[in-house]
């Protein structure tokens, strides 16, 4: 009995200090940036591990969102190491040069995701307590218990979902209201997504598995964006940069979408990411799109996920230059996203997130 106590309070020690270095080496990570979020550990565990979507230190911009399925799915597959390669995939929403195309095709392939019976995905729509427990069954399902009590008054055992919801409850990941419901209808904000899937990782880690790793020198830079501060990017990009200018600018040796340009990172006065450009020569790219108005909506589509649709759009064709311009009305600010291809092949692509109304002509 004395051992057994003995290993327990040991155990017990263990886990205290674990946590304490994490919080000591989380909070020196990001000293001053820290989110006022109380799932900070948690967003900061996923982003170390390669798999949240929006960097830790501006995630509460988005915390309060609706989830979508585009990033629950790309979380799901982004953990189990799938093949995030840009192709074809089934669905008729979702082109190869859709961002997280490879990622959403990988998961169809392994039935993580099946999309829906006109064969679309609907990478915008939200996602649903039960949908939740049904992805995270089908990915990791046979690793999670299947002997829980169930007793939730709005999850009969007839309703499809209720294996899934019983093996997250039993796992610890999942868990009712204190009226006895689940509410599988509900939805799902991206704060509550990034618990979920952290309660999923760290059981399943419990249980011996090895998750994926975040990497320095492979990052999907469409996921800079407005408000990081310029540690975030450095750090993002370290690997790739040509030269730099402390707290102002940062230029890599790639662009957008690991297209082979220049790459030019702007920060204002709070040393927060303001505007970036984006520089490359056509010919020399392999995985374009055909068309200038499909580059130009390949980059529009994370602006909408951060702005919804655009206020203003506008197309300027003349025999130098070829320009597709896209604007979000912030009140006093505008957002701003522009496209050029010039005559001799060369391509730059500038986007402001708050670029002043005052004196401005837009079109």
């Amino acid at each position: 009995m004395k051992i057994r106590l003995v290993l327990s309070l040991a155990l017990s020690f263990m886990m205290i200090l674990s946590s304490l270095i994490f919080n000591v080496e989380a909070k020196a990570k990001y000293e001053g940036r820290k989110p006022v979020s109380a799932s900070f550990k948690e967003i900061v565990y996923l982003e170390d591990k390669g798999l949240l979507l929006y960097p830790a230190d501006t995630f509460d911009t988005f915390a309060k969102l609706t989830a979508s399925r585009n990033e629950t799915i790309s979380m799901i597959a982004l953990s189990l190491n799938l093949d995030a390669t840009r192709r074809d995939t089934i669905f008729f929403d979702i082109p190869k040069e859709y961002n997280q195309s490879g990622l959403i095709q990988s998961a169809f392939e392994k039935g993580i995701v099946t999309g829906y019976t006109d064969g679309t995905f609907k990478p915008a729509a939200y996602v649903t307590r039960e949908e939740l427990a049904v992805f995270i069954d089908r990915a990791y399902g046979k690793y999670l218990p299947n002997n829980a009590k169930l007793e939730f008054k709005d999850v009969p055992n007839t309703r499809s979902s209720y294996n899934s919801i019983k093996k997250l409850v039993g796992a610890g990941i999942a868990a009712g209201y204190s009226d006895g419901t689940f509410k599988p209808k509900g939805l799902l904000t991206k704060e509550e997504l990034a618990i979920f899937m952290y309660r999923t990782i760290t059981y399943l880690e419990g249980k011996g598995l090895v998750f994926k790793e975040a990497s320095n020198t492979d990052y999907e830079d469409s996921g800079i964006n407005w408000g990081m501060s310029y540690d975030s990017v450095y750090t993002y990009v370290k690997n790739n940069i040509t030269s730099s200018t402390e707290n102002a600018r940062i230029i890599t040796n790639r662009a957008r979408y690991n297209l082979s340009g220049t790459t030019y990172y702007f920060f204002d006065d709070n040393n927060r990411l303001n505007y970036f450009w984006h520089e490359f020569d056509w010919k020399n790219e392999e995985n374009l799109p055909n068309t200038v108005p499909e580059l130009h909506n390949m980059y529009e589509e994370k602006v909408i996920e951060e702005f919804g649709v655009p206020d203003l759009t506008n197309t300027i064709n003349n025999s130098s230059l070829l320009t597709y311009y896209s604007a979000w009305d912030e009140g006093i600010y505008y957002v701003t996203l522009e496209t050029t291809k010039y005559a001799d092949g060369k391509v730059k692509v500038i986007m402001s997130f708050f670029d002043s109304k005052k004196g401005k002509d837009l079109f």
